[in-house]
């Protein structure tokens, strides 16, 4: 059973992309191993992030998607979850310290005292045609059989970013 998580655009797009690595929740989830990188149906305000967003899929070669909106757009290893607190943009010599590029803290939400959880994710790949299905509001909610199908069948001529 393949599980999956719901992004809204933009985000959804940099995950698949490979310009966000790491998803930013408000709690945590037992979840590891694959997970499917969904689309919401609707988009998010993003309007401050624009230029960034554009920026990173020009440094990427990529143009943006059009038709990701409901759809599965890729599948992630999610590795590891860790509180935000330990993760952070300088340097420092904290022995858990998580250092971060600006433009995956630009992307995310990783203010620590709030409760945030880090969701640490690799081995993209992104699918060349986005599968379209409901999402959930659930972290981890299970793919339907004949969506995970079309996924896998997808993944199998894929090699990871």
């Amino acid at each position: 059973m393949l599980k999956a998580i719901t992004l809204y655009e933009p985000w959804a797009s940099l995950m698949a992309i490979g310009a966000k690595r790491n998803e930013t929740r408000g709690c945590r989830t037992t979840h590891r191993g694959d997970i499917a990188i969904h689309a919401a149906k609707s988009e998010h305000s993003f309007g401050d992030l624009i230029p960034y967003v554009i920026k990173a899929h020009l440094d990427r070669d990529i143009c943006p998607a059009t038709n990701t909106l409901g759809c599965i757009i890729a599948v992630v290893d999610l590795w590891d979850v860790q509180p935000a607190e330990k993760f952070g943009t300088i340097k420092t010599s904290e022995r858990d310290f998580i250092q971060l590029s600006e433009e995956e803290f630009l992307f995310g939400n990783y203010n620590g005292g709030c409760g945030r959880w880090i969701f640490r994710t690799r081995n993209l790949r992104r699918l060349t045609k986005p599968v379209p299905t409901r999402g959930y509001q659930s972290i981890g909610w299970t793919v339907p059989p004949d969506v995970e199908a079309k996924v896998r069948e997808q993944l199998l001529t894929i090699t990871p970013v």
